[in-house]
């Protein structure tokens, strides 16, 4: 996927050598040990029973591992076993992540609808009620979204089928990995954090509804690489706590904006102002803005501060200053999801 191939080699960019920042090695070592003897469990589960809990966490899991093998490598300086044992991880799971996501995906939709109808049954923003249109499009999109998922899960099981031997053999190779002594002098998890944000900043001054996605993409290594170290280091928290913030907001947009595209394809009249699609597409649009808004203060937060990492001189910081221009608005139906 795209995604993939952009998040490669995050860990390459204005690289500097930074005290551990009150993590000592031990600590991060024993976590993920943890972590992946809890992602062999889960995939174990998974393969008897894909709920939604499992689903979401295997795949969040998968993705924390890779960070934690990519920053252990790129710390640890040339290591042809630790280089072929994150391409064989990064190769198998790429094929568990893209049997995960659809079923995710339903999950997280499927969530988003019930809330929206619990919450909202009486009146959207206080002004639009829920149309009978409205409540029979909503049931026709969620049928379509239980049926996604089903074919999703029979997918899954397929996947893991096949491939929870290599899933577990390429497991134990990255585990071996990690364990291998840290040298000393390694960067911090929150100073690497802080450089993948301040590098997307400068690749993304401009953020709108077309890139917010990328954007949130390729930020979850940082959020992941903060979180390893939040409760030792104040910056590593502080970080964990924002990336964490916009992570969410993103998502939320994500998703309604994904349902809205979703609607706008299946039902006809979809224009009609008493249908679900004006819903969704006012929910998108808030959302936006609330996120558009997230990443702007959190840049001006950590990007001048004066202990912040600042990217490259050849990008600009992200509405870190008066040339960078945050433009809000609704996605439309062609911005890709």
């Amino acid at each position: 996927m795209a995604q993939d191939r952009e998040q490669e080699g995050w860990f390459a960019m204005n690289s500097a050598s930074l005290p551990l920042g009150g993590r000592p090695a031990v600590s991060l070592q024993a976590e993920w040990q943890q972590q992946v003897e809890a992602w062999r469990d889960l995939l174990a589960q998974c393969a008897r029973k894909p709920s939604r809990g499992r689903v979401h966490t295997l795949r969040s899991l998968t993705l924390r591992l890779r960070a934690a093998l990519e920053y252990r490598l790129h710390e640890q300086g040339q290591d042809p076993a630790a280089a072929d044992a994150l391409r064989r991880w990064n190769k198998e799971g790429k094929k568990l992540r893209r049997a995960l996501q659809p079923v995710r995906d339903a999950d997280v939709y499927l969530a988003r609808l019930d809330g929206l109808r619990k919450t909202l049954s009486g009146a959207v923003d206080g002004e639009t009620k829920l149309s009978p249109r409205c409540l029979r499009e909503m049931d026709k999109l969620e049928s379509r979204l239980k049926q996604r998922r089903q074919t999703g899960i029979d997918k899954l099981m397929v996947v893991l089928d096949a491939h929870a031997n290599r899933l577990n053999r390429a497991s134990k190779e990255m585990e071996a990995a990690l364990a291998s002594p840290m040298p000393s002098g390694v960067s911090s998890t929150a100073q690497a954090a802080l450089r993948i944000f301040a590098g997307l900043a400068g690749e993304f001054p401009d953020l709108d509804s077309a890139n917010l996605h990328t954007f949130r993409t390729r930020l979850k290594p940082a959020l992941y690489l903060a979180e390893i170290s939040a409760a030792a280091d104040p910056l590593a928290g502080q970080l964990a706590t924002a990336f964490r913030k916009i992570h969410l907001v993103t998502g939320e947009w994500h998703d309604w904006q994904a349902l809205a595209l979703e609607a706008g394809r299946i039902f006809p009249g979809h224009g009609k102002q008493d249908g679900l699609l004006p819903v969704l597409e006012r929910l998108t649009e808030g959302a936006l803005k609330r996120a558009l808004g997230l990443c702007r203060r959190s840049a001006v937060r950590f990007l001048k501060s004066g202990g912040a990492v600042q990217p490259s001189s050849r990008r600009r910081p992200l509405a870190a200053d008066s040339s960078c221009h945050l433009r809000d608005g609704c996605p439309s139906s062609g911005d890709s999801s």
